[in-house]
């Protein structure tokens, strides 16, 4: 799929969500929406359909050779569609609606790393900075990239905090690899001692 079908398929999908809220355009909607996805919440409908087309036109005028770029954003278009049409599916009662269209590595809880032994830890570590890596660099690549002041501090702002995770996930991995090292120079002399 080319650049331009996919922003025609957008297109119509934006095109189809105004159509279906036309009639609510001046309804205002008090769910709380993630800070990520629309700038102010109680607003009405013609307020996030205005957000939803700013995305939109953000991603026509991208004038990009990397792929991850039109990912990104058309995440975030994607979000802020299900966001809208679950806000007003849920009218009147007060919600969070908290779609994240950044991915986000998985935390610590949702996989028992810390109870795997530390070669098979060190692994995850690794595969976990190599996904920080390039967050990082996606973020930092899309805050160069942004003409609005607003849109390349948020992107900024995603890349400063992905760096300091990226350190930490660093720190582990130097902290592991001195410890099987330590563990293997002591198997070894153990291993000399019993000959």
């Amino acid at each position: 799929m080319t650049v331009q079908q996919l922003i025609q398929i957008l297109d119509q999908k934006v095109q189809q969500l105004y159509q279906a809220h036309l009639s609510k355009r001046e309804e205002k909607i008090f769910a709380k929406f993630d800070r990520t996805l629309f700038s102010e919440n109680g607003q009405t409908v013609a307020f996030y359909l205005k957000e939803i087309n700013q995305t939109l036109d953000k991603i026509k005028s991208l004038k990009s050779e990397n792929p991850d770029h039109y990912i990104f954003i058309t995440k975030r278009l994607l979000a802020q569609c299900t966001a809208l049409s679950e806000a007003l599916t849920h009218k009147n009662k007060p919600f969070i609606i908290n779609t994240n269209p950044t991915p986000q590595p998985p935390k610590k809880s949702q996989h028992n790393i810390h109870k795997l032994p530390p070669r098979e830890r060190l692994e995850k570590y690794y595969e976990a900075r190599e996904q920080l890596n390039n967050l990082y660099r996606q973020h930092k690549d899309l805050a160069e990239a942004e003409k609005n002041n607003d849109e390349k501090m948020r992107y900024a702002q995603f890349a400063e905090s992905y760096k300091k995770r990226l350190q930490k996930c660093q720190d582990a991995i130097d902290l592991l690899e001195e410890y099987l090292v330590f563990k293997e120079e002591l198997e070894n002399r153990a291993n000399t001692e019993n000959r």
